[in-house]
């Protein structure tokens, strides 16, 4: 038949592809639930199967892909670059959505179709890592087979996958950022954080964890758009006034996955950014002297971006880093509360930050300007998958750290729809000044810029 000739024709090209070498991309996919699958409809899953493999394989021949083995529904490929990889992955995945599978498939738990996640038929985990390799000739096979940390580390991330997932880890990611609109198809990308993925002994004995960050891509047409199911948009009321409504996520359909499947999650990633409800509180930190010892800022950099990561972390809920750039942060917090302790806890802990080169005035090296508000919209940036947001609070909130003395931690109420100066009250713990009422540059409410600092007569830790 056609389909067979079809099938003859892949499986002969992908057996005539050149074996990569050197660094090299490695891939490890299977299929969510196909052993109950197998036992609830054996005839419909030996068809699905032969759609499955034969997409499989058209899909990476196009994109220049090796096959080392099959093992049941379990393909191991290899690809000379990333970008081959990727592209791979997400063609394979928009196939499988688009495949027309047996009815008795699309009546398993693990195949249903569910139009509001864009799921039908085999949900398939690809898990991928690019790096050196060493490859030898298998002796029954005739096939290249691969070894090293490459290798062990692609089986790993595919181990974190749930089913129609695609994870890669950031040190891939960035090899092939730069290219992801031209020859990717714009996919949405999204950060899901760092991860260990084994841990071996030393020379010596001594236990070293392996961990990566892990980066999620979905094909364009099958991603959950964020950024239209997150936020508040204007409205008008009945009397011509502006209101607003919060969007309705259960409207967007696309791909959404639990948390991945890890042993540890060593960072936040983008689930753990704030939205309830449409608000955040966004934090602005600006570092200020690094740049007086430009011979010594890099390593200080590196220094500060660590401890403020690790002062993120000892939050409940943690804080959530949206961005970094040359010493300023931005951040999100679910809370006004949250971001005022953490501003805090980092002025108070600089003093005990080691290796910090160069003369610096630990006392007055952060202006921290936090702002609570509503937000228009948020979801992945387009390279770095971190949690951006959009609206007038992003801006004000920064416009409220360009207003801070060095040293300070300041929050800013605005003062419109009738809110008055009143000061915000975070406990005992925190004293609360009056700095300033003034309009912000290129905003026109007035805002109130209240300063906090520690209350010295009350011992609290901050942790």
């Amino acid at each position: 038949t056609k389909a067979q000739a079809f099938r003859t024709s892949s499986m002969r090209k992908a057996k005539e592809m050149e074996a990569p070498s050197g660094e090299v991309t490695v891939i490890y996919t299977d299929v969510q639930g196909s052993t109950a699958l197998w036992e609830a409809c054996p005839s419909d899953m030996k068809k699905a199967q032969d759609i499955h493999d034969d997409i499989m394989r058209k899909c990476y021949t196009n994109h220049s892909g090796y096959e080392i083995t099959t093992e049941g529904d379990a393909f191991n490929l290899a690809f000379q670059h990333p970008v081959d990889a990727l592209a791979f992955a997400l063609q394979a995945q928009l196939k499988l959505y688009k495949a027309d599978w047996p009815a008795g498939i699309l009546k398993q738990p693990d195949g249903k179709h569910e139009p509001g996640l864009k799921f039908k038929g085999f949900r398939v985990r690809f898990g991928m890592h690019h790096g050196p390799v060493t490859s030898r000739v298998h002796e029954s096979t005739g096939r290249t087979v691969y070894s090293g940390e490459a290798v062990k580390i692609s089986k790993c991330v595919e181990g974190l996958c749930h089913g129609g997932q695609i994870l890669t880890t950031m040190e891939t990611w960035k090899v092939v950022s730069g290219m992801a609109e031209r020859c990717l198809g714009r996919p949405q990308i999204l950060d899901c954080g760092e991860h260990l993925l084994y841990e071996s002994k030393d020379a010596n004995g001594a236990k070293q964890r392996h961990s990566a960050r892990i980066m999620q891509l979905v094909p364009s047409e099958l991603a959950f758009d964020f950024f239209e199911a997150r936020g508040r948009r204007d409205v008008e009321a009945d009397d011509g006034s502006k209101t607003y409504e919060l969007k309705d996520s259960k409207a967007v359909a696309g791909r959404l996955f639990a948390p991945l499947i890890s042993k540890r999650q060593l960072t936040t990633c983008f689930l753990n950014a704030p939205y309830e409800n449409g608000k955040v509180t966004i934090t602005f930190v600006y570092t200020i002297g690094l740049e007086d010892n430009p011979d010594t800022k890099p390593r200080n950099l590196v220094r500060m971006s660590k401890y403020v990561r690790k002062q993120l972390l000892k939050l409940s809920p943690p804080g959530y880093e949206c961005q970094e750039d040359a010493g300023c942060w931005m951040l999100a917090f679910d809370r006004m509360s949250n971001a005022v302790k953490f501003g805090l806890a980092l002025k108070a802990g600089l003093r005990d930050v080691r290796g910090l080169d160069g003369q610096c005035d630990r006392d007055a090296m952060f202006k921290v300007g936090i702002l609570s508000g509503p937000f228009t919209s948020m979801g992945p940036h387009k390279t770095t998958g971190m949690a951006d947001y959009f609206g007038p609070i992003v801006n004000r909130a920064a416009r409220v750290a360009s207003n801070c003395k060095p040293g300070q931690v300041c929050v800013g109420i605005p003062l419109a729809n009738g809110v008055t100066a009143d000061p915000p009250d975070f406990g005992r713990e925190i004293i609360v000044k009056m700095e300033a009422v003034k309009k912000l540059k290129g905003i026109s409410i007035d805002f109130a810029i209240f300063s906090c600092t520690k209350n010295a007569k009350i011992e609290t830790p901050y942790r």
